[in-house]
């Protein structure tokens, strides 16, 4: 049966333009041995069911001389039928007459001795008629011969397509095993690692990392994976500083640093100009310690420090950048400020916690409200301490934020446990008894520089002969500017982080008073 439809597929083949033959085999040559003999088979199908369309259905001849479709069912019929004048003539009339059988039946007449066997007359096919059937049989072929191709061509996509689906899903599922396993491992090593850190033989290190991360907005979470909130508690309060309760002695603090400075510059101009090359007031001095690095600012003169803040506090509104904070009131540079909203690390600086004093008015807190104050009064001295917002502005404070601890009171270091806190960034504010206010960042969570404790802090205001001196919000928000440089980058991941409060420094020829005309005042 192959053999015969392949020979047949041939001559069909062979009836085709040499275009649409060359095309076939063109197709059918990439093809497999089944592939083909599906089309071989197709063609021969369409080929042979046309014909039988297209043939005229067998004619035979009836009694009558005429054509009739064959019947169905044999029969018998008989008719009465004259004979031809060539027979011989009978004596009488009703001897001339013969009774035969109808010769539409396919039964066989015999021929008689009288006349010779009746032959069924054909009827012959016009060649044009011939010829036109054949055409329409090939345009036919044809056509079907394209719908076949194109029904291939299609089944073919579709077979491509879903093999490249399933690779696809293969590829992928490989992928997500692989990151999924990578997850995992990578998830595995780092708990470990959690482990050792936290119940491993290193005490020191446990007391470093566990204060380091509660400090943080949302690293809290990496301790209480590993240990019970009742070690962990017990942990920060072995490194921990302790609050003071005494506030700053505002008399133990001369605030005319800058006057006394430009008074001392004809006498030690070489001195003034190692410290202050520009003359701009500001003193720039590198930190550094075993884990740390960082920048201290020495201002001269305490009345160019005050808070900036943002104009209207919202728990859904956005907060300015300290950059953005500084441009506000046409500072020359600035730290970032005090407590502010920041639920998991997700803060925008919006709205701030405790006090806030700017300029002199009250702009967050309650009067008999009770906060840690730190900031300057009217006076130029930086104050530290525990006080209500209403006590705060009795003794003259005009810029004030909050956060803490304090970490020196009127000369005396605070007293703290352990290393009093974790690595992390770090901002404090300080003042010398010449008046001039210390302010310093400390960057963080770097390769470069893991950050400072509290201990770090109070070891560098100490040095730098600080007599009052308080911690600021760090961690992310920690920043340091000076003109239009970022000396201390934050250590968010994300863009600058927006707050709501900002220490900034005014230009030397702001209107803000003196501290010599404070003193008079």
């Amino acid at each position: 049966m192959e053999s015969d439809n392949l020979a047949k597929f041939r001559k069909i083949a062979d009836s085709l333009p040499p275009e649409k033959r060359k095309e076939l085999y063109a197709r059918m040559k990439g093809m497999s041995r089944e592939e083909a003999m599906v089309i071989v088979d197709r063609m021969v199908e369409i080929s042979e069911q046309h014909k039988l369309e297209i043939t005229a259905r067998p004619k035979v001849l009836a009694g009558n001389g005429g054509v009739s479709e064959r019947p169905s069912v044999p029969h018998t019929d008989y008719e009465v039928r004259t004979h031809s004048p060539r027979t011989v003539k009978q004596p009488n009339d009703d001897n001339r007459l013969e009774i035969v059988k109808n010769p539409s039946v396919k039964t066989p007449v015999q021929p008689s001795a009288s006349r010779p066997m009746q032959r069924p007359i054909k009827k012959v096919e016009p060649a044009v008629a011939r010829a036109g059937r054949e055409q329409v049989a090939r345009q036919i072929e044809q056509r079907e011969l394209a719908m076949i191709e194109a029904e291939l061509i299609r089944e073919k996509r579709k077979d491509t397509a879903k093999r490249a689906g399933k690779f696809a899903l293969v590829c992928l599922g490989r992928v997500l095993a692989t990151v999924l396993a990578t997850l995992v491992i990578v998830l595995a090593g780092f708990y470990a690692f959690l482990e050792i850190i936290m119940k491993g033989p290193s005490a020191h290190l446990r007391d470093q990392f566990v204060p380091s991360v509660m400090e943080s907005s949302a690293g809290g979470i990496l301790a209480k994976m590993i240990l019970s909130e009742e070690e962990i508690e017990a942990i920060m309060n072995s490194n921990t500083t302790h609050e003071f309760t005494e506030i700053t002695d505002t008399t133990l603090v001369n605030a005319m640093a800058a006057e006394q400075n430009r008074k001392s510059t004809d006498s030690d101009a070489v001195a003034v100009n190692e410290l202050d090359p520009d003359g701009d007031g500001i003193e720039v001095h590198d930190i550094s310690g075993p884990m740390y690095h960082g920048k201290m600012l020495v201002i001269y003169d305490p009345s160019r420090v005050m808070v900036a803040t943002i104009d209207n506090y919202n728990h859904s509104g956005a907060g300015l950048t300290l950059k953005e904070l500084i441009d506000k009131y046409d500072g020359v540079a600035g730290i970032n400020g005090g407590q502010y909203e920041d639920t998991n690390g997700m803060g925008i600086g919006g709205w701030p916690e405790g006090i806030v004093i700017s300029e002199g008015e009250l702009r967050m807190g309650y009067p008999g409200g009770t906060y840690d104050v730190y900031g300057l009064t009217d006076k130029n001295v930086l104050v530290v301490g525990r006080m209500t917002a209403q006590q705060a502005l009795d003794i003259g404070v005009r810029d004030a934020v909050s956060f803490g601890p304090a970490l020196i009171v009127n000369g005396v270091a605070a007293n703290y446990s352990g290393s009093g806190g974790g690595l992390n960034p770090r901002t404090a504010i300080g003042q010398r008894e010449d008046g001039a206010v210390l302010l310093l960042v400390i960057e963080g969570r770097k390769t470069s520089s893991m950050g400072a404790t509290m201990a770090d802090l109070i070891d560098v205001m100490l040095e730098y002969g600080a007599v009052n001196a308080a911690n600021l919000d760090g961690g992310m928000s920690s920043a340091m500017w000076l003109y239009d440089d970022e000396l201390v980058s934050s250590s968010s991941i994300r863009v600058s982080r927006q707050m709501p409060t900002a220490f900034i420094v005014l230009p030397q020829d702001s209107t803000v008073p003196s501290s010599e005309q404070a003193a008079e005042d």
